[in-house]
């Protein structure tokens, strides 16, 4: 049997709908059917079929080259589908949408940063949705100028210039998410479909469809305890069903736990799914692990195959965020693109010890600016009352010690924090953070005077003719730099609280040291230095 030929945008996703003869006793876990597309040039991409109820069995696609491609099913002869041939034609994207345009996210050979499939830069600027599966409203909003809580946050957030939406399945029998993804039957554990149907698939596609990419994970960390092949069955069955959609997978909530006594089987449980996602998934898709709270920054994984990219967490204020803990990480694994994945929340309740406070927007900008100048390629912003779904005032909240400022999500998804990350997003941009490296005083070994705590952060690219000075809202020291070409310069400043950019003057350098001036006032400045052409 051929099927017909199929027209679909390049880097676009098709589902493709197959009937078996035969009826399985569990349509999921008995059934065994895949589907190998081969590109023009010769690329084979895997695919296997997820059951959608009944005998109907679902291949999602997306070709990543233009021109034809074949593509052959192989199932057990008893379901009558084995060696069905087809043909899928792939063309130009015509859209405008930056992931569908360059393709899927891989990482550039450098390892500093990551890069959309062409090779042009990427830019990961993310917003929290831990509860986006199922506990977000699709058809409600209490927000006077949202109709969908939903769809009214994730089309704000690319408006605002997001390209990221952290989230996670919460498939947790802690919190009774287990019950969404699967229905038990005589016969073991089968994906629920009316939930994925009903619900996940238009969440997942409206994301999709907005072009953003999700950044998700399965659970949290304790739920892989004793729980090793659920797990591995969740992830198969998400991979068949979404893994040709623009995603991210980020394995699970703070992997290795709090406890010394499950830390290990947490990393070793999670480090099983991770190694099957990476033998199933037909796309190369990043992988990542979202980490642990910890001083130093945590590290397992590093090193391994599967792991692409390091997805941090400095915390929300229990302890100290300091530019050494990102110096001394990023000289040890120097080859990995590093991303803030979670610091300081807007609006969280702090967890210092000598007393709790809100989240501000001038908190969170120092953190997010501190881990792009000292060699990270992107952010994930996230708001207390989005990330814990709250969605009145006074509701219970069992993580309530974060929120004890009573904040809601129609109250945080105004967070001005949230704003300027789009801000930042779209400097970084312009100035090509992918050309800059943090600035090492040649004849300052352990760059005491430059990294002190009132100091300036600073950048430079390679040809040493255009430079980024971040003043945090303490710095109040200049430092000499060493090594600029000599020649004509312009100085800009770059306020991150307004997006507005100042002219600060002109200068020419007829030496190859400037010490930098101080900052233009209060809070925290960006300062431009740009030799002109």
């Amino acid at each position: 049997m051929n099927y017909k030929n199929k027209r679909i945008e390049k880097w676009r996703q098709i589902i493709l709908e197959f009937k078996s003869e035969a009826t399985y006793k569990n349509p999921f876990l008995d059934a065994n059917i895949n589907a190998l597309f081969t590109a023009p040039s010769g690329r084979i991409i895997k695919r296997e079929a997820y059951y959608d109820g009944g005998n109907v069995y679902k291949i999602s696609f997306a070709p990543t080259e233009l021109g034809i491609w074949s593509f052959v099913i192989s199932a057990d002869e008893s379901s009558k589908l084995n060696d069905i041939k087809g043909k899928v034609e792939c063309v130009e994207y015509k859209g405008d949408l930056d992931i569908y345009k360059h393709g899927f996210l891989k990482v550039h050979p450098s390892g500093k940063y990551l890069i959309y499939d062409d090779g042009t830069p990427f830019f990961w600027l993310g917003d929290t949705h831990w509860e986006f599966a199922y506990k977000e409203k699709w058809d409600e909003s209490n927000h006077s100028k949202i109709d969908s809580m939903f769809k009214g946050m994730a089309k704000k957030r690319v408006d605002q210039g997001y390209n990221i939406y952290q989230t996670n399945l919460r498939s947790d029998s802690i919190m009774e998410g287990d019950k969404y993804y699967w229905i038990e039957t005589e016969n073991g554990k089968l994906p629920n479909i009316e939930f994925y149907q009903n619900e996940l698939d238009r969440r997942m596609y409206y994301l999709a469809d907005l072009g953003l990419v999700n950044a998700i994970g399965f659970a949290w960390f304790m739920s892989i305890i004793g729980d090793v092949d659920n797990q591995k069955n969740l992830a198969r069955y998400i991979i068949a069903r979404y893994g040709s959609l623009p995603i991210v997978w980020t394995l699970a909530g703070e992997v290795a736990g709090y406890t010394e006594e499950s830390r290990e089987l947490c990393i070793n449980g999670w480090r099983e799914v991770a190694k099957y996602i990476e033998e199933l998934d037909g796309y190369n898709t990043l992988q990542t692990a979202h980490y642990t709270n910890e001083r130093p920054f945590a590290d397992y994984y590093q090193g391994e195959t599967w792991f692409d990219f390091t997805l941090n967490q400095a915390g929300h204020g229990d302890f100290p965020v300091s530019p050494i803990y990102y110096r001394e990480f990023l000289k040890k694994y120097p080859k990995k693109p590093f991303i803030e994945g979670e610091g300081f929340y807007e609006f969280c309740s702090t967890l210092e010890e000598n007393g709790t406070r809100m989240c501000t927007a001038d908190m969170l900008r120092r953190v997010a600016y501190m881990s792009i100048q000292l060699g990270g390629c992107g952010y994930t912003y996230g708001a207390q009352g989005i990330w814990d779904n709250v969605w009145e005032k006074g509701q219970p909240n069992p993580m309530n010690i974060f929120n004890r400022f009573d904040i809601t999500w129609y109250e945080a998804i105004d967070g001005i924090g949230g704003e300027q990350m789009g801000y930042m997003k779209s400097f970084y941009e312009k100035i090509h953070f992918w050309e800059l490296t943090p600035y090492k005083d040649p004849d300052d070994e352990n760059e005491t005077n430059l990294f002190g705590k009132k100091a300036p952060l600073i950048t430079v690219n390679k040809a040493k003719n255009r430079m980024v000075i971040y003043y945090s809202d303490a710095a109040r020291k200049t430092v000499k730099v060493k090594g600029l070409q000599k020649g004509k310069y312009k100085l800009t400043w770059f306020d991150p609280r307004t997006n507005e950019y100042d002219v600060f003057e002109e200068l020419e350098l007829i030496h190859d040291q400037w010490k930098i001036p101080l900052k233009k006032g209060e809070g925290d400045w960006l300062l431009v230095l740009k030799k002109q052409d």
